[in-house]
């Protein structure tokens, strides 16, 4: 799982994951549960669009109360426990109810990665702009870089990386600032979960 040591990652990455999807902009399909209603105190949202083993399922969770929390991962309906299932941003204080729920059905938990990503509200941040500034431009990037991208992102280089990438790319915000020729130097850009990402600066040209 990737987990965050701030339980308030988890909030943004669920609110959108939600209202992106509301917008059409997610490049998979995903189902959205409450562990009650109205006055539910757990949400999850689940990656539904592949249905086989190979194909992980991407889980997101947000919740008030542990029982909320307990009762959707007890749900069979909402997760085939049989597939690769990736937990995204969650409190590392929650780590402990999922090792319970996975080790319940059978499955083995690995942490694979602990990520600190930004995340940001679309009322504060920067409208998309282009700006020249002596031999560099500073704009949004081009998903037509997107090979670049996946070389440069840490977990870039994998089947459907770069497919994944060049969709953020054109979907939602981002930052690049390219020299004369327009070729990206340094860039940053935003996801469908609300995060900053696939941040990278080339070695000569940092500081």
């Amino acid at each position: 799982f990737a987990a965050s040591q701030t339980s308030s990652m988890s909030r943004p990455s669920m609110y959108y994951l939600m209202k992106h999807s509301l917008e059409g902009k997610l490049y998979k399909d995903y189902v959205f549960a409450v562990d009650k209603w109205p006055d539910y105190t757990a949400i999850m949202g689940v990656d539904r669009k592949e249905d086989t083993v190979k194909e992980p399922s991407i889980l997101v969770f947000h919740w008030n109360e542990e029982a909320g929390l307990r009762r959707l991962l007890k749900d069979d309906n909402l997760v085939n426990w049989k597939k690769f299932v990736i937990v995204k941003s969650i409190p590392v204080s929650g780590i402990t109810i999922f090792e319970e729920a996975f080790k319940e059905k059978g499955a083995i938990i690995t942490i694979t990665m602990k990520a600190f990503l930004a995340s940001y509200l679309h009322d504060t941040a920067p409208a998309a702009m282009s700006a020249t500034m002596d031999d560099v431009t500073v704009g949004s990037i081009s998903p037509d870089h997107c090979q670049l991208v996946d070389e440069t992102f840490e977990f870039g280089g994998f089947k459907g990386t770069q497919y994944f990438i060049r969709h953020q790319m054109a979907t939602f915000i981002s930052g690049c600032v390219t020299d004369k020729q327009g070729n990206p130097l340094s860039w940053v850009c935003g996801t469908q979960f609300g995060e900053s990402n696939f941040g990278f600066t080339l070695p000569e040209h940092r500081r």
